[in-house]
């Protein structure tokens, strides 16, 4: 796909670097000499030096060809003026990034009067992600294929059921119901096969019929945490959209922030939240404050350190589940051996979306994981395609280390499969791929 990319900060860097692992024609704009070298340093891409919201350089670049164009500079304006002008010289569908409550808030309104296909924010999305781990009990993401036949689920281990002398083959047996696709242990990603050990802490993907899911899930969590108050530190976009939809979802939130001139503005949006006026870094203020009984802490703020920090106190005095938002990409593989239950990344909940989009005409489903490192699709096999009635076994030598056949959905059975099982033409399989394969796989299963 012809893409252009407005914008090479932290987001456009990464969702760049991400799209040039599956050889897209990238062009990325930027404004900044030193930024755009180290792009053009790092990754395969054509680079332009200029503003985005001209329309006579988005013309000269040949935008009106872009099959998707994502404008995701510092600058909200900037973003909407450079993404409704690409549309109007002819780019295929447009994106806009916005930080801004009042743009967020009207986002709707900005895609219909400005021609827009989509206004994000990376804090909504990171801040929709953390509720939806609340709600679902430490799922950090779930996806059904196979018109909801087959489901996957990420989630953290509590308890580890490869204790005793068991491995993974008796926790899942070959042929089950449900595969454990794929393991992320301290930043490394791993392929699971029989002899593997799970750990505790380990965040794991599960695949497998939908109806047998919640009794595997239970055996890589323990005891459910308390889900009864939840504490928020950090007034700032992030913060104000989580406490909006834990308020939504009828939670009780305490929302910790140390600038008073902030406070006064949160109370005065929130309804049902309790805004306070203190320092969630001090373990005094957390015991003033009964942080102790709450069910789920988590640091929102723009200081990834400071996160950090407050979320490792959070857990010493008692609180069940901590979540830390972190920005910088070095800080997200730390957290988990500090104790910290789960990390969200803005620019990898933006990016994913954005993946998602890429993907959407030649996919049936999709599932973005590890920062975009990891993709779930499901693909139709090619009547006549070349791997169509071999046996999964035979096809190992033909498929990247980093690929897998989770699912087959064969008319209404949905088989979990062995190396005996084999693949027939119409059907729909769902695959673990690492994205730089991700092209390389598809053909293999079309052709």
């Amino acid at each position: 796909m012809n893409i252009f990319i407005a914008g090479g900060g932290r987001v456009g860097f990464h969702l760049t670097r991400l799209l040039c692992a599956e050889n897209h024609d990238l062009t990325v704009i930027e404004t900044g000499a030193d930024r755009l070298e180290q792009i053009d340093y790092a990754l395969d891409v054509k680079t332009i030096q200029g503003n985005a919201a001209s329309v006579m350089l988005l013309k000269e670049a040949g935008a009106e060809d872009a099959g998707l164009f994502v404008a995701l500079t510092g600058r909200d304006e900037v973003n909407l003026i450079a993404a409704a002008a690409a549309k109007g010289l002819g780019a295929k569908q447009v994106v806009a990034r916005v930080d801004n409550p009042t743009y967020i808030e009207s986002s709707l309104l900005y895609e219909t009067m400005m021609g827009l296909d989509y206004v994000l924010s990376p804090d909504a999305l990171a801040a929709l992600e953390i509720a939806n781990y609340i709600e679902t009990s430490g799922i950090v993401a779930a996806e059904y294929f196979g018109r909801g036949r087959v489901q996957m689920r990420q989630m953290r281990v509590s308890k580890s059921p490869t204790v005793r002398g068991k491995k993974l083959r008796d926790v899942c047996p070959p042929g089950g119901g449900v595969l454990l696709g794929t393991i992320s242990r301290r930043g490394e990603i791993l392929i699971p096969h029989g002899d593997t050990i799970v750990k505790s802490g380990d965040l794991v993907t599960l695949i497998g019929r939908s109806e047998e899911m919640d009794a595997v899930q239970k055996r890589f969590q323990g005891t459910e945490p308390r889900s009864g108050r939840m504490v928020v530190m950090g007034g700032g976009s992030v913060g104000l959209h989580l406490a909006q939809a834990l308020e939504n979802r009828r939670r009780s939130v305490k929302l910790f922030d140390w600038r008073m001139d902030q406070c006064e503005q949160l109370a005065s949006v929130l309804k049902r939240t309790k805004v306070v006026c203190r320092d969630a870094t001090s373990r005094e203020a957390l015991k003033q404050e009964h942080v102790d009984g709450a069910g789920v802490f988590v640091a929102t703020t723009n200081d990834d350190e400071r996160n950090i920090m407050a979320a490792v106190l959070a857990k010493e005095v008692g609180v069940d589940q901590t979540i830390a938002v972190v920005h910088h990409p070095d800080f997200a593989p730390l957290v988990g051996k500090l104790g910290i239950d789960h990390a969200v990344t803005p620019r990898a909940c933006m990016a994913s979306r954005i993946l998602k989009l890429v993907h959407q005409e030649g996919l049936t489903s999709l599932a973005v994981l590890e920062e975009g490192e990891v993709e779930i699709v499901e693909v139709t096999v090619g009547v006549n395609a070349a791997i169509a009635g071999q046996r999964l076994r035979d096809l190992k030598s033909k498929l990247p280390d980093r690929a897998l056949v989770a699912a087959i959905v064969r008319g209404d059975d949905v088989i979990v499969p062995s190396g005996e099982d084999t693949l027939e033409g119409a059907d729909s399989v769902v695959l673990i791929v690492g994205s730089d394969s991700l092209e390389s796989v598809l053909k293999l299963f079309s052709r």
